[in-house]
């Protein structure tokens, strides 16, 4: 008798190993894939479960449950950005989940042009309210304690890829921009920047007319000394990419006089000296270019009329109307408008 009661006690003990081991330690994801959820603030344990359910996380939910109820997870939903990856147990997944252990995501910040654009890239990536930062950049007081304004603002976030959590609230996000644009802003170039007497500012803002002018990289510095040589004479930049912005007809093939008659700040053949703020986001590259812009005699440049992407860097206002005929012939020729 006592031999049958211990068989059958090992037989249960055997059972309860193996549904404790299969309910915390068996792999309970699909396997197919790794998964990436983002879990917003506020959410309950109901919604983390519809989340795992739309990106088809779980092979089993009984077993989840059971896991995420004897751990107290429920009552400890934590917000963020959660990778799922293949082969991960029950005890693995919750335990990410309810200690917060995100994985970051990149926010890759380009070239874009408006605050408008900056605003929704950044709500895109991070759990960030697209309006709350566009109402940020737009606010005369966020603006005035970097020396900036309204318009200028965009000079003080740098082209770079960061990584954040998703989660990362607003103050942090903007320390965190802060500290790269002065890590980006050392001596060294704020030394070059003072001795072509240009502020950061004034340097990013040229720079962006540079990073829409120029194709290729190896002409950044040329068109930058000619760009300097305007300004040093009063000559109006005459920069298309200005124009372009004013109208924001981003999609523009070519500047025609409409763009050059209307009336704005941005108007450099209308406005001697630089526009009101930045016509995009610059690369560190065009930027660079400013600081280091080339010493030369030129006072104009126009495309190239091969279409090879380069410039025709001109002295003389003839050799330069010269260039301009041949390239607005070449337009008309393939019929851009």
């Amino acid at each position: 008798m006592k031999r049958n009661t211990y068989r059958w006690l090992f037989i249960l003990l055997a059972i309860a190993v193996t549904v404790v081991y299969w309910i915390f330690f068996m792999s309970n994801t699909h396997e197919s894939h790794n998964v990436t959820v983002k879990i917003p603030t506020g959410s309950k344990y109901e919604d983390v479960l519809e989340l795992l359910r739309q990106n088809h996380v779980l092979e089993n939910e009984i077993s989840f449950t059971i896991v995420s109820k004897l751990k107290h997870y429920p009552q400890r939903v934590k917000p963020g950005n959660y990778l799922f990856y293949k082969g991960m147990n029950n005890r693995q997944m919750i335990n990410m989940l309810e200690f917060g252990l995100q994985t970051p995501v990149t926010l890759v910040i380009y070239n874009i042009r408006t605050k408008e654009e900056f605003a929704g890239l950044v709500g895109r990536t991070l759990e960030l309210d697209s309006n709350a930062v566009l109402a940020k950049l737009n606010e005369d007081s966020f603006c005035k304690q970097y020396g900036l304004d309204t318009s200028t603002i965009l000079t003080h976030f740098l082209v770079d890829n960061y990584e954040f959590y998703w989660t990362v609230s607003m103050d942090k996000f903007l320390e965190r921009m802060n500290k790269s644009y002065n890590s980006f802003w050392n001596k060294d170039r704020l030394a070059k920047a003072d001795a072509i007497h240009l502020s950061p500012t004034k340097v990013t803002i040229l720079a962006s007319i540079v990073e829409k002018e120029v194709m290729h990289d190896v002409e950044m510095a040329r068109v930058a000394g000619v760009y300097m040589n305007r300004l040093r004479l009063g000559m109006p930049l005459q920069a298309d990419p200005t124009l372009v912005f004013a109208l924001h007809d981003f999609d523009a093939k070519r500047v025609n006089s409409y763009h050059k008659e209307y009336d704005s700040r941005y108007n450099t053949y209308k406005y001697a000296g630089l526009p009101p703020g930045p016509v995009c986001m610059p690369y560190h590259k065009s930027i660079d270019a400013v600081l280091n812009a080339e010493k030369n005699d030129f006072l104009y440049f126009c495309a190239d009329p091969s279409l090879n992407g380069y410039s025709i860097f001109s002295k003389t206002l003839k050799e330069q109307m010269d260039v301009a005929a041949q390239y607005r012939k070449k337009l008309d020729m393939m019929g851009v408008h």
